[in-house]
């Protein structure tokens, strides 16, 4: 097997599909477990459920709220997992008609880390701004090379 670009780049996209994938799953899990639907003592669930409460509480953010807007997340996190997925599934190269979900996957996933970004400053909660800033930068010099790699051999 030849190793291209094309590859490559299906590779980078199959990987971003699997990661949001398994945040999307483990902030689920962590959802359910806040509301007792899974037993205390599971163990596949992200934490940030609670550490968005702890973070929102500092702002007096009733608890409603903070459910709200974990669900809104969740519900982003989902859409953008979807459409990367999509995108996986029919790249077929640049230039080829599979390109057109390259574009709508990565608006929604870059402006899920964007908001993250914003809320984080909005609520002063640094700890975690670093974090969604990687994720940022990293999707964002994906997408550069989805975009500038050449895909033959």
């Amino acid at each position: 097997m030849q190793v291209t670009g094309l590859l490559l780049k299906q590779g980078l996209l199959l990987f971003w599909a699997l990661w949001l994938s398994i945040a999307w799953l483990s902030n689920l899990c962590d959802a359910l477990k806040a509301y007792r639907l899974l037993r205390e003592g599971w163990w596949f669930a992200s934490g940030n459920y609670q550490l968005m409460a702890e973070t929102t509480q500092k702002c007096r953010t009733p608890p409603w709220m903070t459910t709200l807007l974990f669900m809104g997340i969740l519900a982003w996190e989902g859409g953008a997992m979807l459409l990367l997925w999509v995108a996986f599934l029919n790249f077929q190269g640049q230039h080829q008609p599979g390109t057109s979900p390259l574009y709508p996957a990565f608006l929604v996933n870059l402006a899920l880390w964007a908001a993250l970004l914003i809320a984080d400053e909005l609520v002063l909660s640094y700890e975690t701004e670093s974090t969604h800033f990687r994720v940022l930068m990293a999707q964002m010099l994906s997408l550069l090379v989805l975009i500038l790699l050449p895909e033959g051999g």
